[in-house]
């Protein structure tokens, strides 16, 4: 049986992440990992909902030691993690205090070499509920060791760089892209999670070049938007939906950096990549391949046990090259006539004053509703100009005016959370 690494890393004196102010290195991260493996309840699933990167890494790992399941839960309302806990009942919950406290007094080590079957199922993800009921998928080490390894060599622009998320590392983006590099290729993680634009900046300041942001189109809109002068970036990385050209133009000529798309799933991880600056079509990490049969689009790589079929609709110019054309669950028929829900949300953000926007579905064979972020705007106001550019059938009904958009973590709004807006007063 295959055994691969848990840290990859052979001197004690590497770094592995920016703790606070202090640098933490292998032989103390070895030693915190340990101490904290020791301390783990007996139970088949951990539930880490660390905040704090650093601390979740240190979770990782020692769940890893003691054989334990880490479950990624796809949000942390109280209901997400209620369900959660009721359906894997042999677990633990890890969070900041906890691990803190645990690691204050190990003492400094050796970096071991800590081997792990490929094979062995070290996380449980989640879909993000926001096509339905989220659904589980059991991850091995051989998968997010190869996907993290890949995403470093051809994203995150390799070796040995400084890597700053916005993306939570319990999403399977933020955990591929922005974690694992730290145990097998030397990156130096940011221990936080820095949100405002202001804490983007000082996050990036403190951490020594080459150094790659790992975020979100709705995280790089933010920052755009507020003009913040940034560090030097070898590499800013997009992933979890469509990032609009003009955006990543912008972004590339402000901050003087290159900028890379992700396509992923969490079925998969990550599949492909492309430069969007550059060029439409996506590109498969080595080793992967997509095929389309009868409509269908699956991806292969050697480090999954079956092909994956996905959601999305693919134009294939090849096996590893494709155009991406939106998700088949986003085409709709109203009428007789189809539509992409993805383009109709684009009709509303071309509205002149409109922030922010989503066209969904709140049942089958219904017509498309919508939520809106429009400051000053009335939803009549907004309906009148759509439908000077839209087919009658696909004028959102209702369109709801909100404050803002209750997305998640990552950018995204689960199904449940887009019907409870169509209970708010309307414009």
């Amino acid at each position: 049986m295959q055994a691969l690494r848990l840290l990859a890393i052979d001197t004690p004196d590497a770094c592995v992440a920016r703790y606070g102010d202090a640098t933490i290195r292998a032989g103390q991260f070895v030693a915190q990992a340990e101490e904290l493996a020791r301390a783990l309840p007996r139970a088949t699933h951990v539930i880490n909902l660390a905040e704090n990167r650093y601390h979740f890494l240190l979770g990782w790992a020692a769940a890893c030691l003691r054989d334990q399941v880490t479950l990624l839960p796809p949000g942390r309302t109280d209901d997400v993690l209620a369900k959660l806990r009721h359906e894997y009942p042999d677990h633990h919950t890890l969070d900041d205090a906890m691990i803190e406290q645990r690691i204050s007094r190990a003492a400094p080590g050796q970096a071991m070499n800590w081997l792990l079957p490929a094979s062995r199922v070290v996380a449980i993800a989640f879909t993000s509920g926001s096509t339905g009921e989220p659904q589980a998928h059991p991850k091995t080490w051989g998968s997010l060791f190869h996907n993290s390894k890949l995403a470093v060599a051809e994203v995150l622009g390799g070796p040995n760089r400084s890597l700053v998320s916005t993306v939570p590392p319990q999403h399977m983006y933020g955990l591929e892209a922005s974690l694992l590099g730290a145990l097998h290729s030397n990156c130096f993680l940011y221990d936080g999670k820095p949100f405002y634009p202001a804490d983007v900046r000082r996050a990036l300041e403190v951490m020594p070049a080459p150094r790659t942001l790992v975020t979100t189109p709705a995280h790089l809109k933010v920052l755009a938007e507020a003009a913040v002068e940034l560090p030097e970036l070898a590499r800013v990385v997009s992933a979890t939906a469509p990032l609009p050209l003009d955006l990543a133009r912008r972004i590339e000529i402000d901050w003087g950096t290159q900028l890379v798309e992700i396509y992923g799933c969490t079925e998969a991880g990550v599949m492909a990549h492309r430069r969007p600056t550059q060029s439409e079509c996506w590109r498969t990490f080595a080793g992967g391949t997509m095929t389309n049969v009868d409509g269908v689009a699956s991806y292969f790589a050697p480090q999954l046990a079956a092909p994956v079929p996905l959601q999305d609709v693919l134009e294939l110019r090849s096996a590893t090259e494709f155009f991406l054309r939106g998700r088949a669950a986003d085409m709709i028929k109203v009428a007789g006539k189809r539509a992409s829900l993805q383009e109709l949300t684009r009709q509303i953000l071309a509205v002149p004053g409109v922030e922010d926007a989503v066209v969904f579905l709140p049942d089958a064979d219904t017509r498309p509703a919508a939520a809106v972020v429009a400051p000053g705007l009335t939803a009549a106001a907004i309906l009148r100009e759509l439908r000077a550019h839209l087919d009658g059938v696909f004028v959102p009904r209702p369109l709801v005016i909100v404050d803002r958009l209750p997305r998640n973590n990552v950018g995204k709004l689960p199904r449940e959370v887009l019907l409870k807006l169509l209970d708010l007063p309307r414009s």
